[in-house]
């Protein structure tokens, strides 16, 4: 029962194979970050410096190197961004040919060769801080990720770890989690229905009012999920949801998320929900202000998905550097 749950939670909150260059939505966020990047670092007359230097043509390979152990995330993109993609987004670059040394997802080593670009030199030069800017932070990422997901699957090994949408580099955050072990949650707003505080403030603060008022959308979605930080209604809307389900106004099965609650608390709700026979019905996640000291305790509660803004938040970016060898 315990690894069919584990299934479960992973199809609803897992969609990394929506992040991918094949999507176009997912392709727009690398573009920002890479072409848009880059016209923004070249301004209007380019590298100064470079051309100021560098008056002819010589060719060169640089090599990005790890200063420090982690995660690999964000090759693929930098391929496709100096590589495979169309010339004419890149207008202001000519061809450099990439080496990827590390998949994504694998871990490597201090003094490990990441990468390296085969280029002229000043085209190189011109692409240094863009690319690494978006090894580091996918990487730092990644390397995060994998940490936090290693730390709670040694307590609960089928637990699912998963962001927020609390993020600076949207998708590309979201892919870099998926590549350190965890899931991805939604991606927008329209991936689920997912009722919070907000909403039910609407409602007059009244969650089983909230419930009543639902409507179905017209477009499908992955789940339904409503946040409760209330003890009290937890055995209420358990009950209600499952309700909801069977007259097949939700898909099954439905989340609830315990928010901002102690482990000790959503322990105590499980146990409640086990009694009346409604935790088998349901999905259940943990989430607000978990952290690494704490994941491990969330993890053994039962849940079966532990979201962490921590995970995309004030992250920091693997140390990364680039040296150039001419040719």
């Amino acid at each position: 029962m315990k690894k069919q749950r584990a299934q479960i939670a992973k199809k609803l909150f897992s969609q990394k194979e929506k992040l991918t260059l094949d999507n176009l939505v997912y392709k727009q966020w690398v573009f920002k970050f890479t072409f848009l990047e880059l016209e923004k670092d070249l301004g209007e007359h380019g590298d100064i410096t470079s051309n100021s230097l560098i008056h002819k043509k010589q060719n060169a390979i640089a090599r990005i190197y790890a200063n420090e152990p982690g995660i690999m995330a964000g090759s693929a993109e930098i391929v496709y961004f100096l590589m495979t993609s169309n010339q004419k987004f890149r207008p202001r670059l000519k061809k450099l040919e990439v080496i990827s040394n590390f998949q994504d997802g694998k871990p490597f080593e201090k003094d490990d060769i990441l990468l390296e670009i085969k280029g002229e030199v000043k085209e190189i030069l011109k692409v240094e801080r863009t690319v690494l800017n978006f090894l580091q932070h996918m990487c730092g990422i990644a390397s995060h990720t994998k940490t936090l997901v290693d730390k709670a699957k040694d307590a609960n090994h089928e637990v699912l770890v998963v962001p927020t949408r609390k993020t600076t580099w949207g998708l590309l955050d979201k892919k870099a989690v998926t590549l350190g072990g965890g899931g991805t949650h939604r991606l927008n707003l329209e991936d689920a229905i997912l009722i919070k505080d907000n909403h039910i403030a609407f409602n007059e603060n009244d969650i089983l009012e909230t419930l009543e008022n639902f409507e179905k959308p017209k477009s499908d979605y992955k789940f339904f999920e409503l946040e409760i930080d209330d003890k009290t209604q937890v055995l209420k809307v358990a009950k209600k949801l499952i309700e909801m389900q069977n007259n097949e106004i939700i898909p099954k099965p439905a989340v609830i998320m315990f928010d901002n609650m102690t482990p000790k608390e959503i322990e105590d709700q499980i146990l409640k929900l086990k009694k009346a026979n409604c935790y088998d019905e349901l999905i259940f996640e943990a989430s607000g202000g978990i952290n690494s000291k704490t994941i491990q305790q969330y993890a053994r509660t039962g849940v079966d998905v532990i979201s962490m803004g921590a995970l995309t938040q004030n992250t920091k970016p693997k140390d990364l550097s680039l040296e150039l060898i001419l040719a």
